[in-house]
């Protein structure tokens, strides 16, 4: 939709993009196969060319599942962008070096808060802003460990003592500055509290004059954890079509509009890699690093990702800006799997996601006994076409094999395992006897764990589920030829 708030849209055939996979994707969010969804926004070559709403619930954290009123998402509704937060956080912090207010990044935190020089000892007087920014401070934190309904959750605590900046600065160190990364939002509320006191300017009144009011964004909603002291780790509020102003800015080097807003030497500081995580991740300052996969051509990107799904997606190789909003706080969130299953394949054919097979079967090499009996009909809600072997990754992550040797009636034989656990007990194949409901839904369960699978005939796959009580997983099968 052309609007007057600074954005040329275009149509996704111009843009050289497939709509049919978008297509199935939007198709499959409305059937709530992926649940939780509100907001999906593509940019490409600077325009925008793919905006989609969906109805859901607004963030409170109040309420149960943390799911407030119920919206009609559109264009003009803000909405809580949690962690994405901290990298706008950063943004600020760019700016506020190249205005002179900070020198950079290797000044020292106890220097920024003299009255609170006892609280600084040994080591401590060693952390530099680098490490609030890399979080890689070493202060102790329960953040990551502690889930946020819980009021002693650090973060929580924030709001709850009487001087938030003290409680912060008054931690232990349990590290080294700079040796260990631990997710640590108190360390983003120093980042804008410094900016704060060396600007002059509250965090959010600095964001409106030198970041969202030369991007045209004019309508926000900010938190504060005390009158003077802006919320700079969560819970800002922007419609998305900012958020990829946001992402549109880091992906032209600090450029919108023809205006330089962030230098072009922050934004790639910001975004080069300070931080090794697995699984081909990786963490900046404040923004993150991770690489999709699709055989051997990978797909780099930086992101700003906050709780429940809140994603902005800068994908430099293919000129794009993805934005996410959803609200999935206590489940897990579908957006690493909508975009390689359909957003990035509908850029480049060579973008058709598949596993590699050899490097399943080395962790689960098949046994000697298999024998698959093709049944004789297709009566069973399709799931006669699931006869055979399947192979995926939970999570994208651990590998498995799923054989269905024969079908009968509300019954299936089948055989199953997956690659190496620590400290899992099942080891090798599981042999069951699966049972098959009036759905479709292939179950079968091991004390308390619990697997279905059900099959989906337009895509040709197994979309796989598990359950223990305390871990839930999902599985996306192909068919082993």
């Amino acid at each position: 939709k052309q609007m007057d708030d600074g954005w040329q849209t275009d149509n996704l055939k111009d843009a050289g993009i497939d709509s049919s996979k978008l297509a199935i994707m939007i198709d499959k969010i409305n059937n709530k196969e992926y649940q939780g969804i509100n907001s999906i926004l593509i940019v490409k070559d600077n325009k925008l060319v793919f905006e989609e709403y969906f109805p859901g619930y607004d963030f409170n954290y109040m309420a149960k599942e943390f799911k407030g009123e119920y919206t009609n998402y559109d264009y003009n509704t803000i909405h809580n962008l949690a962690s994405v937060t901290k990298s706008v956080t950063s943004l600020l912090f760019g700016i506020a070096v190249e205005k002179g207010y900070v020198k950079g990044v290797d000044e020292k935190l106890y220097e920024f808060f003299p009255a609170d020089s006892s609280l600084f000892a040994g080591n401590k007087r060693n952390i530099t802003l680098m490490n609030l920014l890399t979080m890689s401070s070493g202060l102790q934190w329960n953040e990551n460990d502690v889930f946020y309904g819980n009021a002693t959750n650090d973060i929580i605590q924030l709001f709850l003592v009487p001087d938030p900046l003290k409680y912060i600065l008054s931690k232990p160190l349990k590290d080294d500055p700079g040796t260990k990364f631990y997710y640590n939002g108190g360390g983003t509320n120093l980042i804008g509290k410094i900016v704060q006191q060396t600007s002059g300017l509250r965090l959010d009144d600095f964001a409106q004059k030198y970041l969202f009011d030369p991007l045209g964004i004019t309508k926000t909603k900010w938190v504060y954890i005390k009158p003077d002291f802006v919320y700079a780790s969560g819970d800002l509020r922007l419609r998305p079509r900012d958020m990829a102003k946001l992402g549109s800015l880091v992906l032209n080097k600090g450029v919108w509009d023809d205006k330089q807003i962030v230098s072009t030497d922050w934004i790639e500081q910001m975004t080069k890699k300070s931080v090794w995580m697995p699984n081909d991740e990786g963490y900046g300052y404040q923004w993150w690093l991770r690489k999709y996969k699709y055989g051997k051509t990978e797909i780099n990107s930086c992101y700003a990702s906050g709780w429940g799904g809140q994603e902005i997606i800068v994908l430099l190789e293919l000129n794009t800006v993805v934005v996410f909003t959803a609200e999935n706080y206590i489940q897990q969130s579908p957006n690493k799997e909508i975009m390689l299953r359909y957003i990035l394949p509908s850029f480049r054919s060579d973008l058709t996601f598949h596993y590699d097979l050899g490097e399943i079967e080395q962790q689960t090499p098949l046994p000697d006994d298999i024998q698959i009996i093709q049944p004789d009909d297709d009566t069973e809600m399709n799931i006669a076409a699931t006869s055979g072997i399947w192979y995926g990754k939970w999570d994208f992550t651990l590998p498995s094999r799923l054989v269905i040797e024969k079908i009968n009636g509300n019954n299936a034989e089948i055989i199953y395992s997956h690659g190496d656990i620590p400290n899992f007990l099942q080891k090798g194949w599981m042999r069951k006897t699966a049972t098959i409901d009036s759905a479709g839904w292939l179950k079968f369960n091991d004390g308390e764990a619990i697997w279905k699978y059900r099959y989906d005939k337009n895509e040709n796959v197994i979309t796989g589920y598990f359950s223990n009580g305390t871990t839930k997983s999902k599985i996306i099968m192909e068919q082993q030829k």
